[in-house]
């Protein structure tokens, strides 16, 4: 429910202003993360982020740096530095809350707060469409209000707002007045005045953009504005586009984005729902839609094994749970799985700094709440068009995971009819995933000449040298999605991601039998061409494990403890390996494999494929 107005609710009796983020008292939080054994290792690793700050200056933010973005759209140049003050700011504002008695690290906050306060702008370059200050008009003595070019409202610059104002809600009372001044003229100066008069994109869209941008300036808002007219403008704005926020997830629960944005969205949507319920004396309560419930059951459907997610879209392999946001939800909804989780080792916070994730982590978790692997599961999820399973046997876990959907989805990859298959956290058919991000990245002309995000960068078929094209008309329909104790089905047609007028039918079968010996995985694909024969065939498997030609018909990719023997018609294709160098989203170069199976031409109409994946353990 959108709610006409928000002032009604605002106008009851509330507690104090700053008292909104504990659900107990600030103090017996505060006393628990420094007394319970469980958050030493991190409270360690902060501690020893906090002596390498300590001992480094702010790093400047030059015009050289920013301008690069749209000499060739890199985005690494930039951010990195952006992101260190983001850092140390998280990191200051934990130590600083946590030990208050550190001078050196209330003046390092501090340092960090009025560096941030003098940024051009808290816009990454990448979000303008332009290089800023490009003016039209010449300037005059007599302008009252100069616009400043830097002004924007995207993801950085709302979050910026938010972290800036819980640190200050944490830690402010021992702030110098002129500090806290400042921080308060530079949120609304550059978020609150703006939002209010301005119409921006996101505003409109359902992606992670609504819940990040809208909920961070509502939280903002509720810790910032003291008087309740002007509170409620801004809720009453932002609440729209949190709620369109949800209107994007189906009623399974998933996130076409993939894990990483789910994370990122739900979370602060989470973090804002939290506040304006206690802001609200709890008769705004946003966490109540039944809708809630499955996109906080989505995580454990898409985790594989350890840190192994199903990572169709713009999403890493590999992540860390969310845990305070896990916990957060588990005590709402009992159906929430709690993982194995501990601090060891664990990053303080994630490589852009934020600061709402990572101070959650803390006090949402509860040190007395035991988690457990991810349980044996199959799931579908019917508007994602997902399948995952996971299998335990006494060798090992075993994973599989196929879609359908469209190739207009947010974060979109050309992947319809795509699939992965792990044992254990080894990948040995594989989803690249996220890439590196720039601007010809997200550039439209540009998006699918990168290899992740492109058909070819996916274990889908190739037909007469066309891969499957970008667009809501290029989808897959789904004609069965079948669940057993002995075996998962899922049949899909293809035909339709094709831009090839002559393919009447392309239907993919998925076989996953999970109850003799080690899991096998059963794929067939049907082609009916009605017009012309002859057409050229490839079907093209993403590996991460370098496959090796044993013998006639045999395939094998040899990982650690197992392999996956891949059986083919000898008669009927030919296989080839090409290496597929990639640089992932953070930069990394990894290696993967396109296994290619060549079909010998012949005059057939209609064919029919078959493959066997057979995991057998090593000796």
């Amino acid at each position: 429910m959108i709610h006409p107005s928000i002032y009604e609710h605002l106008a009851d009796g509330t507690p104090g202003i700053g008292n909104w983020l504990f659900r107990e008292d600030r103090e017996a939080v505060h006393k628990r993360m420094l007394s319970e054994p469980v958050f030493q290792p991190i409270l360690e690793r902060l501690a020893a982020d906090g002596e390498r700050f300590l001992g480094q200056p702010i790093t400047e933010l030059p015009w050289t740096l920013f301008r690069r973005v749209w000499e060739d759209g890199f985005r690494k140049t930039y951010e990195p530095v952006f992101f260190s003050r983001r850092q140390r700011l998280t990191t200051f504002g934990l130590l600083s809350w946590l030990w208050p008695d550190r001078s050196d690290y209330l003046d390092a906050l501090l340092d960090t707060v009025w560096a941030i306060c003098g940024e051009f702008s808290w816009c990454v370059p990448v979000h303008f469409d332009t290089p800023p200050g490009l003016r039209t008009v010449p300037y005059s003595v007599h302008e009252q209000e100069v616009p400043d070019p830097g002004i924007g409202i995207e993801l950085f610059a709302a979050e910026t707002a938010f972290a800036l104002a819980e640190v200050m809600m944490l830690t402010g009372h021992r702030w110098p007045e002129t500090v806290r001044d400042r921080v308060y003229r530079e949120v609304y100066r550059r978020v609150f005045a703006p939002f209010l008069v301005n119409d921006f994109f996101w505003e409109h869209v359902r992606n992670n953009w609504a819940a990040v941008c809208a909920g961070s300036i509502g939280a903002a808002a509720i810790y910032f504005i003291e008087d309740k007219q002007e509170l409620a403008l801004v809720l009453d704005k932002a609440l729209p586009t949190v709620h369109l926020f949800l209107e994007g997830y189906g009623e399974d629960g998933a996130c076409l984005e993939g894990y990483m944005y789910w994370g990122y969205g739900f979370g602060f949507y989470t973090y804002f729902a939290e506040l304006l319920f206690r802001r609200t004396s709890g008769s705004v309560d946003l966490l109540a839609n039944p809708k809630v419930k499955q996109v906080a059951l989505f995580q454990q459907q898409c985790f594989l094994d350890g840190r192994k997610v199903v990572n169709f879209s713009d999403s890493p392999a590999e992540a860390d749970v969310y845990i305070g946001l896990t916990h957060e939800m588990a005590r709402r909804y009992p159906e929430v799985q709690l993982p194995e989780y501990t601090f060891q080792d664990k990053a303080v916070y994630d490589h852009c700094g934020r600061w709402a994730p990572a101070f959650r982590n803390l006090i949402w978790y509860e040190p007395g709440s035991r988690g457990e692997g991810w349980k044996e599961k199959s799931v579908y999820l019917a508007d994602a068009q997902w399948m995952v399973s996971r299998v335990t046997k006494a060798e090992g876990k075993f994973s599989f995971a196929a879609k359908g959907g469209c190739n207009d989805e947010p974060h979109n990859h050309n992947d319809v009819g795509h699939f992965i298959v792990l044992a254990g956290e080894e990948t040995f058919l594989a989803d690249m995933g996220a890439g590196l991000y720039t601007k010809p990245y997200f550039a439209p002309p540009t998006r699918y000449s990168f290899i992740c995000n492109s058909g070819l960068g996916h274990s889908v078929p190739i037909i007469d040298g066309v891969s499957q094209q970008a667009g809501a008309a290029y989808k897959a329909t789904v004609r069965q999605a079948e669940i057993t104790p002995d075996y998962d089905r899922f049949v899909v047609e293809l035909q339709d991601a094709y831009p090839i007028p002559g393919l009447r039918k392309l239907q993919r079968s998925w076989t996953w039998r999970k109850s003799e010996g080690l899991p096998r995985l059963e794929l067939e694909d049907q082609y009916v061409f009605p017009e012309r024969a002859g057409a050229a065939l490839t079907e093209r498997f993403i590996c991460q494990v370098k496959p090796k030609v044993t013998g006639a018909g045999r395939v094998e990719l040899a990982g650690a403890a197992f392999k996956l023997v891949l059986s083919y018609e000898e008669a009927l294709m030919e296989p080839t390996v090409e290496p597929l160098p990639f640089l992932n989203h953070f930069g990394q170069e990894k290696l993967y494999y396109a296994l290619d199976m060549r079909v010998r031409v012949t005059d057939d109409l209609e064919r029919r494929l078959h493959f066997a994946f057979q995991f057998e353990q090593l000796a």
